[in-house]
């Protein structure tokens, strides 16, 4: 039997929609409440008061359990950034190659 190889680009496009995948699914499956309950972390938030990326991760977990009120609220970056994962999953997906058996 002939292992079937694939070309390294169509390889790494592979790897990299799996990997936006899980953290789509990520983004989906962990619930809302347990992101709220973290401390922030944020080294410009506690130095200089204010980060422009603050709240993201917390507005894009709002963002994919449907909530865009809830999003918005934590960051307003959330409506530009919230479909860039979707769509580089697409991009990633339609450049990954077809297995044939």
């Amino acid at each position: 039997m002939q292992k079937l190889e694939l070309p390294k680009a169509d390889s790494r496009a592979l790897r990299e929609a799996v990997i936006l995948l899980a953290a789509v699914a990520a983004l989906v499956l962990v619930p809302p409440w347990w992101i709220e309950r973290l401390p922030s972390l944020c080294l410009n938030q506690r130095i200089f008061g204010f980060c422009p990326g603050c709240g993201s991760l917390r507005a894009l977990v709002r963002l994919f359990h449907g909530d865009l009120a809830g999003a918005v609220h934590f960051n307003l970056s959330v409506l530009l950034t919230g479909p860039l994962p979707l769509v580089l999953l697409v991009a990633r997906l339609r450049r990954a190659p077809a297995r044939t058996a």
